[in-house]
């Protein structure tokens, strides 16, 4: 099984990760207990647990009726330097991945703004001309969280606060000529420039500002880092030190592993509906777990509706129908892992076009020779082998992170259990997959993107759906992206 962290660890290693950045200076205070709870998901508990370990190894002070403050003060100028330039070919690939991704996104969750939302957004835009360009920046960067929030899906801020974090943005703003740098890439105008384009929900215009206003700053980036390593030499970078997301964030039990594991290969056909499940034992010994952890995952398996344990004889298969979905829908932590499963299609279909942009040119014919062979075999997945390709062939690291991470929750057996006879009869999804394939032995690169793309689109839709009418409303709210091609 893998080992996850738990929630208050991810919590603690993000905020503390924020306060080393500089993300939250000396003296700045932490949102509230109670926004932190809702930034992160999590209870009271964790986060006060969070705070007091926080408190203990020196980065905060609390206080009564108070958000905490920081109390970290930054390593002096030059081991800051050395730090960044450590991370070089890191924070510079995690820039160039916000410049690919993010606009998208942005593009993405302004489209969903109701009327009323637009004119919020427009008066803070009109606030944002009246200010100095540092705290600009900062009203900029509030406004894309509440875009990114606006979305409704459980990844995209978090997604993006890793990014942040790892870029050390911060780290760079302090430093005068950044400022200077930036206003001299001549494409880009003024933050106020870029969110003018929000009101317009215009998905072309808002992505190419953003990636002009991205742009700037990578290069800006680029350039002083070239100009410090110049000023203090060779500095050896650390390989162990790489930008790392987990899109899960702690949220698994053993059992619920061995239940999404056991779903997805129902789900494939690799267990038959009406077939029995191996003895309780022997999935104890598969799983390296203790019987009991086995028996909690089989009771959590039968909520769910995928299987019924009959006294005496073992627990026998169940594929989905509407009553056991309604079902399923009555646990809260399947209702989660629906939206955070949701959550992750929806941002593959987005993720995954510029991510088989860069692709492309590095999957050869011997590649496409074997993606054929694998995807012409009887209960083969074609999206699946496809996906792994784009992920094995990208050259942005963090972009491979991301979809590594993202790959992690597309749970296959899921969407393959609403068919009786597994993947070989999801017709649509496989024509899909087939033609992007074809695409790809084709030459054609942008219809090969898109075709991956329209393919996490089909699943987004045809489980949203489903899923919205059997007792799980709130899916109806992450809605099917459009492609945005710049």
């Amino acid at each position: 099984m893998n080992v996850k962290k738990t929630l208050a660890e991810h919590v603690y290693g993000e905020l503390k990760e924020q306060i080393v950045s500089g993300r939250l200076k000396y003296g700045d205070r932490l949102p509230s207990m109670n926004s932190l709870c809702v930034f992160y998901n999590v209870g009271i508990r964790t986060v006060k647990d969070v705070m007091r370990r926080l408190k203990e190894e020196g980065y905060i002070r609390t206080e009564e009726r108070k958000a905490a403050a920081v109390i970290y003060k930054a390593a002096p100028e030059d081991s800051g330097i050395h730090s960044v330039l450590q991370r070089k070919t890191s924070i510079l690939a995690v820039h160039e991945t916000i410049y690919i991704l993010i606009p998208l996104l942005l593009s993405f969750s302004a489209s969903l703004f109701d009327e009323e939302e637009l004119r919020q957004m427009t008066r803070r835009i009109t606030t944002l001309r009246r200010r100095h360009p540092k705290a600009s920046e900062q009203a900029c960067r509030n406004c894309i969280y509440t875009m990114l929030e606006r979305s409704h899906n459980l990844l995209f801020r978090d997604l993006f606060s890793s990014l942040e974090t790892y870029a050390r943005l911060p780290f760079f703003q302090d430093h005068g000529r950044f400022l200077e740098l930036v206003q001299e890439y001549n494409e880009f105008d003024s933050t106020a420039w870029v969110m003018d384009s929000i009101p317009s929900r215009d998905a072309h215009e808002i992505t190419r500002r953003f990636r002009l206003m991205f742009k700037a700053v990578s290069s800006a980036i680029r350039r002083y880092l070239d100009e410090m390593h110049i000023r203090y030499g060779d500095v050896l970078e650390e390989t162990s030190v790489e930008y790392a997301w987990a899109a899960e964030r702690g949220r698994d039990h053993y059992y619920t592993q061995i239940v999404r594991d056991l779903i997805n290969k129902i789900g494939t056909g690799f267990y038959k509906e009406g077939a029995f499940l191996p003895s309780e034992a022997a999935l104890a010994r598969q799983y390296k777990v203790s019987v009991s952890t086995v028996r909690r995952a089989l009771s959590m398996l039968g909520e769910l509706g995928f299987s019924k344990t009959l006294n005496g004889k073992g627990t026998v298969v169940f594929l989905q129908s509407d009553s056991s979905t309604f079902q399923c829908m009555k646990n809260k932590t399947y209702r989660r892992d629906t939206m955070l499963y949701l959550s992750g299609v929806q941002l593959m279909a987005i993720a995954v076009h510029p991510a088989a942009l860069l692709a492309f040119d590095h999957i050869d014919r011997q590649t496409i020779q074997k993606l054929r062979q694998r995807t012409s075999r009887t209960g083969s997945i074609p999206l699946a082998d496809l996906t792994r390709c784009v992920i094995d062939n990208q050259t942005l690291k963090p972009m491979k992170t991301i979809l590594q991470e993202l790959e992690k929750l597309m749970n296959w057996g899921y969407y393959f259990s609403f068919f009786s006879e597994g993947p070989s009869h999801a017709d649509l999804l496989t024509k899909y997959s087939l033609t992007a394939l074809e695409h790809l032995a084709g030459g054609r690169k942008d219809a090969f993107a898109s075709s991956l793309s329209e393919c996490y689109c089909h699943i987004l839709s045809f489980v949203r759906d489903f899923m919205s009418r059997c007792g799980l409303p709130e899916a109806a709210g992450l809605l099917t992206p459009g492609i945005v091609s710049i």
